[in-house]
């Protein structure tokens, strides 16, 4: 039951709208039925206030028209006959309205119409009759009828108006009780219909009210909890958004500003607060000899040289440049409304001071280098890709001119590089037309004037330039990554001439082929040299490799160390090439398994000369004691020959022997030499 009348009272608070609207249907009908019982019991003592009057009024008005009729009687009063005559009128139309009600009571109808002998309407109409008759006669019937009037208005009208006097008053006393019930059962009916609301409604509503209270303070309690418990949240991901847009925009190992971040801020307006010369300028940075520090130390330091190399920028640069690393060894320094270019000058040159300081990793001391090229832009309209393509093409031109180089970008840099780049794709597409042939230039022994064999250059037949001699091209298919086809074109057509040679009988023991710093650090040169002498079934000795002295020294360390004991063991001349040019390294002479050096032609030319030929001398004599023999090239005189051939050198080349020439001028000029060699034997 309490289960019932808790679901009814309380489980179910939605619903009490629906109870509240059947109260007030209860309750305004309770209170509509009391106010119209009170209505009708005021109407109803009204009504019968004046009925009990009329009825009153009667017993009197009888008792007037005895009076005024006996007044009559002693003689002829105009005013008394008509006075009587009004009290007459006034009794039947009473009279009519009492018998004419709709609510007279049993009583009074049974009085009215069915008493016996004579009913009291009957009696009534027949006394106001006779009155009317008695004011007219004389006489004996005169007084017969005010007999008869007189005994009925004394005794029988009056007892019987007297009687439906009393019935009038009960009848009344009735209806107003009736109505006063029922004033009194709708006023305990409206409050027991309140009660009723007030256990089934208003409780429960409170009871509700109350629980909800109950319900929200508990929630409220709740959500601060939740609250704090999400304001921590918050902060906690308030957090991890920090830590992804430092992510985002920053690198991880310096802390500096990453790729992304540096194109957005270039992207943005400049800063203008400081005033300068020009809106922008752009600083780009690359490391010298950087894979050194990784291959040798390991990448742990060099990450640790990345980090030093950060905080120099940072502390070199000023607070409101914006520096960033954007890949590998490569930074950039953006740098809004530079002062003027001394100021972007001397700051490029202060980084590569301080980038070029011996730096101590584990008691182990490196160092590397800085090159810097840079871009100003003088207005907002240059583009951010611009200006790093500009920086960029600036420091690869600084890189063009060795270590720790500062270059900025110009417009006769760009139309500089813009030919380069025009070079490139014409040696391209020579490359695929086989536009490249090889010249040979013959060496003979000093001693005997027999042939020694010839170098094998490389020269360029230009559909429309013609001939394009190497020091066009050389440095630019190096540059491009090409100089390695090139090499091995020379090879293959070289020891094609050789085979050509070998069938006209042409004593030529061997060819020299130029291997390049890129060639040299292939490590599957000596497998592709051996293929190409097996496949025409000749001795790895007929090809001598030439490599620059320089190509030792500056990659120290190499493949390129390894790829000449290869060539060396595989039976392949390998000889030193333009030795003396400044990049001489004794060492390299001593633990290299090298043939021989050749002379650079800086060192012969001079020649006869009393210091050039102590110089020649002292390396033929270091050479001789190393078992390598020595190769002069720039003879172009018969002085320059008889000079480095009383010096001790081995073998001669140059335009006094014979300039470089196409195989067919070579098989001509074989044959001219070796007649005259005979004529002169």
């Amino acid at each position: 039951m309490l289960r019932a009348m808790h679901r009814f009272c309380i489980s179910r608070p939605q619903a009490l709208w629906k109870r509240y609207i059947l109260g007030f249907i209860f309750i305004f009908a309770t209170i509509s039925v009391s106010h119209w019982a009170s209505l009708a019991t005021i109407t109803a003592a009204e009504d019968d206030a004046e009925v009990l009057s009329v009825s009153s009024r009667q017993r009197m008005l009888s008792q007037r028209i005895m009076f005024l009729m006996t007044e009559a009687s002693h003689g002829h009063d105009a005013h008394i006959e008509s006075s009587l005559e009004d009290a007459l009128d006034v009794f039947e139309a009473s009279h009519n309205a009492l018998v004419s009600r709709e609510d007279l009571s049993p009583e009074l109808q049974a009085l009215y119409f069915e008493k016996k002998p004579i009913s009291l309407d009957a009696f009534s109409r027949r006394f106001v009759q006779m009155v009317g008759i008695a004011a007219s006669a004389q006489g004996e019937q005169a007084e017969e009828l005010h007999e008869v009037l007189t005994r009925w208005g004394t005794h029988e009208l009056l007892t019987s108006l007297a009687t439906a006097s009393d019935l009038f008053r009960q009848s009344s006393e009735a209806r107003i009780k009736r109505l006063q019930i029922i004033q009194k059962a709708t006023l305990i009916s409206a409050l027991t219909v309140l009660l009723i609301e007030a256990i089934l409604i208003f409780l429960p509503a409170q009871l509700s009210v109350n629980r909800t209270i109950h319900r929200l303070e508990r929630s409220k309690k709740r959500l601060k909890t939740s609250m704090k418990t999400l304001r921590a949240k918050n902060d906690e991901l308030v957090a991890a958004r920090r830590a992804l847009m430092r992510a985002a925009n920053h690198d991880a190992l310096t802390g500096l500003f990453n790729r992304r971040a540096v194109y957005e801020h270039m992207s943005g307006s400049g800063n203008s607060a400081q005033g300068g010369d020009f809106t922008r300028c752009i600083l780009k940075l690359d490391l010298d000899l950087f894979k050194q520090v990784n291959d040798s130390l390991g990448h742990d330091a060099g990450d640790r040289v990345l980090v030093r190399v950060a905080k120099i920028l940072q502390e070199l640069t000023r607070p409101g440049d914006f520096v960033g690393r954007i890949g590998g060894d490569e930074f950039v320094i953006l740098i809004d409304n530079p002062r003027d270019l001394k100021m972007i000058q001397d700051l490029a040159q202060r980084i590569v001071t301080a980038v070029g300081k011996p730096i101590e990793l584990d008691r182990i001391q490196t160092k590397i280098g800085a090159s810097i090229g840079f871009t100003i832009a003088a207005s907002s309209d240059a583009t951010p890709d611009q200006l790093l393509i500009e920086a960029d093409l600036a420091l690869y031109e600084a890189k063009r001119g060795g270590r720790s180089q500062v270059c900025a970008y110009s417009n006769a840099l760009a139309e500089e590089i813009e030919t380069r780049r025009i070079l490139f794709n014409e040696i391209n597409a020579a490359l695929e037309e086989d536009q490249f042939e090889p010249y040979f230039q013959p060496q003979v022994y000093t001693e005997t004037g027999e042939i020694y064999g010839c170098e094998v250059l490389a020269r360029w037949r230009h559909p429309e330039r013609g001939i394009v001699p190497p020091a066009t091209f050389i440095a630019a298919a190096e540059e491009a990554g090409m100089i390695h086809q090139i090499d091995q074109i020379m090879v293959e057509k070289g020891l094609d001439a050789l085979e050509v040679f070998m069938e006209l009988g042409m004593n030529v023991p061997a060819i020299s082929v130029n291997a390049s710093p890129p060639t040299l650090r292939d490590p599957h040169l000596t497998d592709r040299l051996l293929q190409a002498v097996h496949a025409r079934h000749l001795p790895p000795s007929v090809l001598t490799v030439e490599v620059l002295e320089s190509t030792l020294i500056e990659n120290d360390d190499d493949v390129a160390l390894l790829t000449i004991e290869n060539l060396s063991e595989a039976g392949f001349s390998v000889v030193l090439d333009d030795f003396g040019t400044g990049y001489a390294s004794m060492s390299n002479l001593s633990r290299l398994r090298l043939n021989g050096i050749k002379l650079d032609q800086s060192l012969v030319l001079p020649v006869p000369e009393p210091r050039a030929d102590s110089i020649i001398s002292a390396l033929v004599t270091l050479s001789s004691n190393l078992n390598m023999r020595v190769v002069a090239e720039g003879v172009e005189t018969p002085a320059h020959f008889e000079t480095v051939k009383r010096l001790g050198c081995d073998v001669v080349q140059g335009f006094g022997i014979g300039r470089p020439m196409p195989q067919q001028a070579l098989i001509e000029w074989y044959n001219e030499y070796t007649a005259q060699q005979k004529r002169a034997g």
